[in-house]
């Protein structure tokens, strides 16, 4: 919530300051609309830059050392369990487990990506990293050490087929988890993308205005 206000206010300071910049080219350069608008649009997407380029280099700065610490160690025992399951994937033959297994990797790996990122978001990730990724791998592994047994007892199979099923289970909730972590980013782009697309659609708003406006000078000349 904290980082969609930020947000919020990084767009609007940059929007107004690209829209006083854009009138007073306006003003200064003679009445020319697409000078005005293109000063603006720079100005804008400048100012947004750099704000956000500042927000960056503040990612960390209201946890505490203690909480700095104690994130690093735990993003990279994170780190080895993907890497583990990132290496059982390749000992399974069903290419159906395969893919349960790699789509669970892949998910973890980017949550992880994300959090070391933005260290804030451990917060909103942790029960994942100290629950479901240490179970997931756990089970992983004990899966492919039961399923490349020579021989198996119905209890074994039947083990094994409850582990598989869970399996697709937690291959889609990591990657429920992995869209709930970016729900933030999402948010980002998508108000980037409207405020863009508005003042993208602004000169030809400007331009029809214009055209009127010459329109209604040749009308009164010829009356």
């Amino acid at each position: 919530m904290r980082k969609a206000l930020k947000t919020l206010w990084r767009l609007f300071v940059s929007w107004n300051i690209g829209l006083i910049g854009a009138i007073v080219v306006f003003f200064v350069f003679d009445y020319q609309f697409f000078l005005s608008f293109l000063s603006g649009t720079v100005l804008m997407v400048i100012t947004s830059a750099y704000m956000k380029r500042k927000e960056d280099k503040i990612v960390a700065s209201d946890l505490f050392k203690e909480e700095k610490d104690y994130i690093r160690s735990e993003l990279k025992e994170a780190d080895k369990k993907i890497k583990r399951m990132g290496r059982a994937r390749f000992k399974v033959r069903s290419l159906v487990i395969w893919n349960h297994i790699s789509r669970i990797y892949t998910a973890s790996r980017k949550i992880l990506d994300a959090v070391e990122q933005d260290p804030r978001r451990f917060r909103a990730a942790q029960s994942f990293f100290i629950t479901t990724l240490d179970s997931a791998v756990t089970m992983i592994e004990k899966y492919i050490y039961l399923v490349r047994q020579p021989v198996r007892s119905q209890e074994m199979n039947e083990a094994i087929r409850n582990a598989e099923e869970l399996l697709r289970e937690l291959a889609a909730s990591t990657e429920q988890e992995l869209l709930r972590i970016l729900s933030d980013d999402v948010f980002d782009l998508d108000v980037e993308v409207k405020l863009l697309k508005q003042a993208l659609e602004q000169p030809k708003e400007e331009n029809v205005l214009q055209w009127q406006r010459k329109k209604e000078e040749e009308y009164e000349r010829i009356r």
